[in-house]
């Protein structure tokens, strides 16, 4: 009985083995994509701040003084304004240029002297922001909402590769110390394995996560969707399209207004009324939320008398909306702090290594078997009779 449970055991082992290669060839490549491009951005905020001037830190001009300072293309009108990142002392106003192109006017708030400028969708990496395009490739394969699905599917199976990986890696009792002995590692074929054997049972849980939060954010659309006909769901609060009325309030006052709900949360953004929205919408962080510096909790005021139309408090959301609006946070790492954000770097650096040392181990391996069947070959091939 011990003998046939083993046997079976081994069978299953090598059905999995053949599962995790075929996984890792036909995707492997793209996983080490999303790695590579989800290590750069990491810390892409930091990459684009070290591009621009350096802002005064001194106190900032409000957010009427800065809109009106904008110097922004003839026939442009600016559709919100807010922060970039943690450091409050450069916003960005956000329009739709000319061509029809989102982009991004980036201000000093103290001054109001532009600093950048930023195309949201750029079609190269030579052209505006290279790390907005390394973005949009990491989070859409540069192909809009259906890249996204791609991707969240791309996800579910990276959690089923990572699974059985860790499994069929995972030592017997006492043998974690050997995982580590670099010295037992003397042929190439010894060190390819070893090597992606450590990477994959070091990023083992993070890699897990990643895969979680990744396919969670690909298939965002669906799941909000799915939750709000089936799950305790709070959807996003509706405002009919309209003209806009002649007169309206200030953003300061409905920033004012906003603040008034909810005191404690900092400010993120504001999305200015327009005939598609006749609404001020106002995006905060409340001091609960996961997210270091763009929070979710949303304020809708009435541009005609700055009365509060709706209050969405990410804190006080249902699970499910936290649960769903966490995904950024923790697929980024910032949930953790810079600690996180240090192992979620390591551990896309170390899924495009993986890729890599398990192609050279397939490479190494096919390579050996022809080598040993034209061998065989030349073995079993008659020799030419004498005459």
């Amino acid at each position: 009985m011990a003998s046939t449970a083993f046997h079976e055991g081994g069978r299953a082992k090598h059905i999995f083995r053949r599962v995790h290669l075929c996984m890792g060839l036909t995707l492997g490549l793209l996983w080490a994509l999303q790695g590579l491009t989800g290590a750069i951005l990491v810390f892409h905020r930091e990459l684009d701040r070290s591009a621009l001037p350096s802002p005064q830190r001194s106190m900032p001009l409000s957010l009427d003084v800065l809109l009106g300072a904008a110097h922004l293309p003839v026939a442009t009108r600016p559709e919100s304004i807010g922060r970039v990142d943690h450091d409050p002392s450069i916003f960005v106003i956000n329009y739709t240029g000319p061509d029809g192109r989102k982009r991004g006017h980036l201000i000093d708030t103290a001054t109001g002297a532009k600093l950048g400028e930023r195309d949201w969708r750029p079609t190269s990496p030579f052209e505006g922001s290279a790390t907005r395009w390394i973005y949009d490739l990491h989070h859409r394969l540069l192909l809009g909402e259906m890249g996204g699905i791609l991707l969240g599917a791309s996800g579910l199976f990276l959690l089923a590769s990572a699974l059985i990986g860790v499994w069929l890696a995972w030592p017997r009792r006492k043998a974690w110390r050997a995982i580590f002995d670099f010295r037992r590692w003397r042929s190439t074929a010894q060190r390819l394995y070893g090597w992606h054997r450590l990477v994959g049972l070091c990023a083992a849980v993070s890699l897990v996560l990643l895969a979680i939060t990744g396919a969670t954010m690909g298939f965002g659309k669906q799941l909000r969707s799915f939750s709000e006909s089936h799950l305790p769901y709070r959807p996003p609060y509706a405002v009919q399209p309209g003209l806009l009325p002649r007169h309206i309030v200030t953003a300061n006052q409905a920033l004012a207004a906003a603040q008034v709900r909810l005191p404690h949360a900092a400010f993120v953004s504001l999305i200015l009324p327009s005939p598609a929205l006749p609404a001020y919408q106002v995006r905060l962080r409340q001091p609960g939320e996961w997210r270091i510096w763009s929070g979710t909790s949303m304020i809708t005021v009435d541009p005609v008398d700055g009365r509060v139309l709706d209050v969405y408090d990410a804190e006080r959301a249902p699970l499910t909306n936290r649960l769903l609006e966490s995904a950024f946070a923790f697929h980024s790492g910032e949930a953790a702090g810079f600690a996180g954000r240090i192992v979620t770097f390591l551990t896309g650096l170390g899924l495009t290594a993986m890729y890599m040392t398990g192609v050279s181990i397939w490479f190494s391996r096919h390579r050996r078997r022809r080598g040993q069947g034209a061998s065989q070959l030349s073995h079993d091939k008659p020799g030419r009779r004498a005459v």
